[in-house]
């Protein structure tokens, strides 16, 4: 099985907001549809990419693929998952290894 991983940059915002929605549905239009989105370093997000992560997710889902969020390690961004309730929407991991494997 293989499983794609994307890079989250340092500030996730509108600007980047279409580049990371294009590396995304790149991946699942080239049938690979098993996701890891490594938060390892991004300190900040805001609600389109928030917008594109949900999208992001229920394209995968409907290819019976998974995207799935790792090392959330800046409390901040960790927060705004919380506040949104979007943290019992993913299936997020402590570390970009752990994710990996959970599709296993």
């Amino acid at each position: 099985m293989e499983i794609k991983v994307i890079d989250v940059p340092s500030k996730l915002n509108i600007e980047k907001t279409s580049e990371f929605r294009n590396e995304i549905y790149t991946a699942l239009e080239a049938n690979l549809k098993n996701i890891v989105i490594d938060f390892s370093n991004c300190d900040f997000i805001d609600s389109a990419c928030l917008g594109v992560l949900v999208s992001s997710y229920k394209k995968a889902m409907e290819q019976e693929g998974n995207l799935k969020l790792a090392a959330i390690n800046n409390t901040k961004v960790l927060k705004i998952f919380q506040l949104t309730r979007l943290d019992q929407v993913f299936e997020i991991y402590p570390t970009l290894e752990e994710a990996i494997h959970s599709f296993e």
